[in-house]
């Protein structure tokens, strides 16, 4: 594996994304509530989405980066992440909770932001043993959520499903052939995420 291939997909599948990409997915599917938001609603969710959960935790990064307070955006000192983590916790828990409460709009948005509160959550605990993988998390939170859409609102969706679990082969690759992580630490952030997404999926949906 070539390196800038490695980076190339680590930077596309940062763990800051996957809320977003599995927001824009749902809008596509044929789900009655989502679909029933109208164009216009979709607009405004995306642009809420991207201020909160990608614009706002990237411009703290960069704040934070200012202050010394970490020494790089890949933050390769898990001592490091603490603080960024919980940043990205507010903005996506606020986020969740700001959606939750329109009454509109379909269960399935919130708990698209609130499973990845509660997974940073655990790992920004975690994080004081073990540097566990936000990128694997991101990709386990992405495949069970595609499985938890599927099972609920009996969509087909085996080939996204299939296409998610290659890229989360690949991005753990990456992340692994970096030197970013252990294999423990892939490992243990894939299947957590995987696990928290279905039981907070299934007691919610």
């Amino acid at each position: 594996m070539r390196k800038d291939f490695a980076d190339s997909f680590s930077l596309s599948f940062h763990p800051t994304l996957i809320p977003f990409y599995t927001l824009l997915f749902v809008f596509v599917l044929p789900i009655f509530q989502v679909q029933a938001l109208g164009m216009s609603m979709h607009i405004s969710l995306i642009i809420i989405a991207s201020l909160s959960t990608i614009i706002l935790p990237m411009a703290s990064m960069y704040f934070l980066k200012r202050k010394g307070v970490i020494s790089s955006f890949k933050m390769p000192i898990k001592e490091e992440r603490t603080i960024p983590y919980l940043y990205t916790i507010v903005y996506y828990a606020i986020t969740a909770f700001m959606l939750q409460r329109i009454e509109i709009i379909p269960i399935i948005i919130p708990i698209i932001f609130a499973i990845p509160a509660i997974i940073i959550a655990i790992i920004t605990a975690l994080n004081a043993f073990i540097k566990v993988s936000a990128h694997a998390a991101g990709m386990g939170g992405l495949n069970a959520m595609l499985i938890l859409v599927q099972y609920h609102y009996h969509i087909d969706l085996w080939i996204p499903i299939i296409i998610s679990l290659v890229l989360s082969l690949i991005v753990i690759l990456s992340r692994k052939y970096l030197k970013a992580h252990s294999w423990l630490e892939l490992i243990i952030g894939y299947f957590l995420s995987i696990i928290i997404t279905m039981a907070v999926g299934l007691s919610l949906i």
